[in-house]
């Protein structure tokens, strides 16, 4: 479930929403749950996301730990 939904969120939104905050056109590699799930399940397959690449999500990971 979770792997069709993260396949299909990167196909509909390809760039790194944190990015392109800044002007920059890059390639979105993770996805990124707006809130935490905390590891509830359900939350974690219905949650609200964003695209993000890899440097982006382990920051924004970091600061939200």
């Amino acid at each position: 479930l979770w792997r069709a939904r993260r396949r299909k969120w990167l196909s509909e939104h390809p760039w790194c929403e944190e990015c392109l905050r800044n002007g920059l056109y890059v390639p979105a590699t993770d996805v990124h749950h707006l809130q935490p799930h905390r590891g509830d399940r359900r939350l974690f397959l219905t949650s609200p996301l964003e695209s993000l690449c890899h440097s982006c999500h382990s920051q924004k990971t970091v600061r939200e730990k």
